[in-house]
């Protein structure tokens, strides 16, 4: 014989099987947060305070010794050579306002603020009041006719647990740390967030056509509640601009 079930029970059954599924399905798992203020705990400045000193070391202050042996082929260290030249004719203590640039920002002495949506992370830095745009909602970067090179890229993203994975390309021709690079350079950001107030990252930059092995950087990140970033203007009141002939122009008489 055929049941027939009235209207009444056919909703009730329905709305039963809609709650059930709602309570039975698997929560999603919610992204780290990473919003707030952060600063680099590597700095001079940083570990002298935790170390409760006021003066530099000996070590500190002595004069740095040569560098190893810079990863470039062979035609990139003859630009990285060129650019050293061109350095060296600057007077002592010039500096030229140019923005930092990947993955200098990463390791700049001043404090960054990260902004969080769904589908995306804004970092904002207080040195020269630079914005990254990281974007979580894309699996692939920007077609090469939509590219548009730059200091920062185009940087994509996804969680591994606890570990922001950031790749970035699309790159200007601003060295990076010093070094001449190709448009092949690609850079691989691992945050890890390792309790709720320490953030570790390393930093991996790799170029098949200028570099000779990857180069890495590791970084520590202390997030501080009570910060918040400031106005920064490097060309305001710039008394260590170079002119034409590398010597400060603004400099006092």
């Amino acid at each position: 014989m055929k049941t027939t079930l009235s209207p009444s029970v056919s909703t009730a059954v329905i709305a039963f099987a809609i709650v059930a599924t709602l309570v039975t399905a698997p929560a999603q798992a919610a992204s780290p947060d990473l919003a707030g203020v952060w600063m680099n705990d590597n700095t001079l400045d940083e570990r002298m305070k935790r170390e409760g000193r006021t003066r530099q070391t000996a070590q500190e202050l002595a004069p740095r010794t040569a560098e190893a042996a810079v990863p470039l082929t062979p035609a990139y260290l003859e630009r990285y050579k060129q650019l050293q030249a061109e350095a060296a004719k600057l007077a002592e203590g010039v500096a030229a306002c140019k923005w930092p640039g990947m993955p200098a920002i990463m390791t700049s002495p001043y404090p960054f603020e990260v902004l969080t949506t769904e589908s995306r992370l804004t970092f904002l830095f207080e040195v020269d009041s630079q914005v990254r745009r990281i974007f979580l909602d894309r699996t692939e970067h920007l077609p090469a006719d939509e590219l548009d090179p730059s200091y920062y890229g185009d940087s994509i993203a996804h969680w591994e647990n606890n570990t922001l994975v950031i790749d970035s390309i699309g790159f200007n021709s601003q060295p990076v740390r010093n070094l001449p690079h190709s448009d092949k350079l690609h850079i691989i950001e691992r945050l890890t967030l390792v309790d709720a107030e320490h953030l570790q990252a390393e930093i991996t930059m790799t170029d098949a056509e200028a570099f000779t092995q990857p180069i890495v950087i590791k970084v520590e990140y202390s997030r501080r509640p009570d910060w918040r970033i400031r106005e920064y203007s490097c060309n305001e009141n710039n008394r260590d601009a170079p002119d034409v002939n590398g010597q400060r122009a603004g400099a006092l008489k």
